[in-house]
């Protein structure tokens, strides 16, 4: 029996929330060296967990791919390569296959330019409208966001994460050769982070601000006094600053101690974001990698953050999981909340779909993002777009069977979740 909510899912086009994309240029620098491995995206990291407290080889798992594929090619992010592998190429991905998959992907790049193969692998075989990409640490080289270097649907989050958990001078130095700005002072620290949004926003780049603080420090921002800052500020710039006759002893400064400058470097970009409507995306819950600290992680930790700045739109990425019934409650609650499955999907996708089912329970419908692929290479996207569109198919059929969602209501959800929210959250009208 057909199933309609299933080809609505599959055809319907997708707003991607978060994504790590290179751009043109890096992109046609790396063409040589794209092979079957960089269609692993996170599942390199499953393959390290593989190997246990005993890597074959030190922590060159890699070279051990033949033997430690078949161990994760059945978790999310194995699921997803193999998705994207059958979809794309019609292979197995298997080591058998490697040198096949290899041959597939350069053929499949070839005779494209990087705008080409971008529009192939994730508007056509992803089927995505909008892409919301992070800069990362590169905001202050603006011309790296040059038009001819993205795609047109692409927009981009500014993001500079060591602002808030400094040890040293080290992440405003690069603020500092960016902007033009000499930082001599906390104001002037804080004029030149308002100058690295402003020339981001004048380059016509600016969609929202990330906060991935969480890979640096837990999440819980206290509410320093100017003067605590000021004074964590002095104590760093004294120790690291180099090159100016200042006296240096440790060279570093120990987190606790500058803490409240980080604290009150939050705030003040807080600031921004609500008086210009600025949205805000934290990365919450699971880490990429191994070792992270996730206790730190939890979305509950920034409640008094959503208390304070009402007005601020607060997109909490990755489901928060494994918290993710904390986030669904923490979004009913605080109406600037909005809970993002970007990530999940690949990191865990039973927990992605009992989260979109709780969460359709308790939050309104126009509060969630169903999807972002978070990958680097474009073609990774397509096995996480399909994970997704599954995942979402399987929990809104669920929900018709149940007798909760009529044919059309569901429909209705897809198409919100998948791409009308995240229009609507970013305001995007056209290209």
């Amino acid at each position: 029996m057909p199933n309609a909510i299933r080809d609505f899912v599959m055809q319907q086009p997708l707003f991607c929330s978060h994504n790590h994309h290179v751009s043109f240029k890096e992109f046609d620098a790396g063409r040589a060296g794209y092979d079957h491995t960089t269609l692993l995206g996170y599942a390199d990291a499953d393959l390290r967990t593989a190997a246990g407290a005993r890597p074959p080889g030190g922590e060159e798992w890699l070279a051990h791919l033949d033997a430690c594929w078949p161990k994760v090619r059945t978790t999310g992010y194995g699921r997803a390569v193999a998705l994207a592998c059958r979809e794309l190429f019609d292979l197995d991905y298997s080591p058998e296959n490697f040198g096949a998959i290899t041959r597939a992907l350069q053929a499949a790049i070839a005779d494209k330019s990087a705008a080409e193969v971008f529009d192939y692998f994730v508007r056509e075989k992803s089927g995505t409208k909008w892409v919301l990409s992070d800069a990362k640490l590169d905001v202050t080289d603006l011309a790296a966001y040059a038009e001819d270097l993205h795609p047109s649907y692409y927009r981009f989050a500014w993001r500079r994460d060591d602002l808030f958990y400094p040890t040293d001078f080290a992440a405003f130095a690069s603020l500092e050769q960016g902007t033009g700005v000499a930082i001599l002072s906390l104001d002037r620290l804080v004029d030149a982070i308002n100058a690295s949004i402003d020339g981001f926003k004048g380059a016509g780049r600016l969609q929202a601000f990330k906060i991935g603080m969480a890979y640096g420090r837990e999440l819980a921002v206290v509410d320093p006094t100017r003067h605590e800052a000021e004074l964590a500020f002095n104590r760093l710039r004294s120790r690291t600053r180099p090159n100016d006759g200042i006296q240096q002893d440790s060279g570093r400064v120990n987190a606790r101690e500058a803490r409240p400058l980080g604290d009150y470097l939050f705030h003040r970009v807080m600031e921004r974001a609500h008086d210009e409507d600025i949205p805000v995306q934290v990365h919450t819950g699971y880490l990429w990698g191994h070792w992270g600290s996730l206790m730190g992680t939890k979305a509950s930790l920034l409640l008094p953050i959503f208390e304070k700045y009402r007005r601020v739109r607060f997109d909490l990425m990755h489901a928060s999981w494994p918290w993710t019934s904390e986030l669904g409650a923490v979004a009913k609650n605080y109406p600037n909340v909005y809970p993002d499955l970007c990530w999940a999907w690949a990191m865990n996708p039973a927990a992605s779909e009992r989260a979109l089912s709780e969460w359709l329970d308790a939050v309104p419908f126009n509060k969630i993002f169903g999807y972002g692929a978070d990958t680097s290479h474009p073609w990774c996207d397509v096995g996480y777009a399909l994970q997704a569109r599954l995942g979402i198919a399987r929990v809104l059929d669920q929900k018709i069977e149940g007798g909760y969602f009529s044919p059309a209501a569901a429909e209705e959800v897809a198409a919100a979740i998948m791409l009308r929210n995240g229009e609507e959250f970013l305001d995007l009208t056209s290209e």
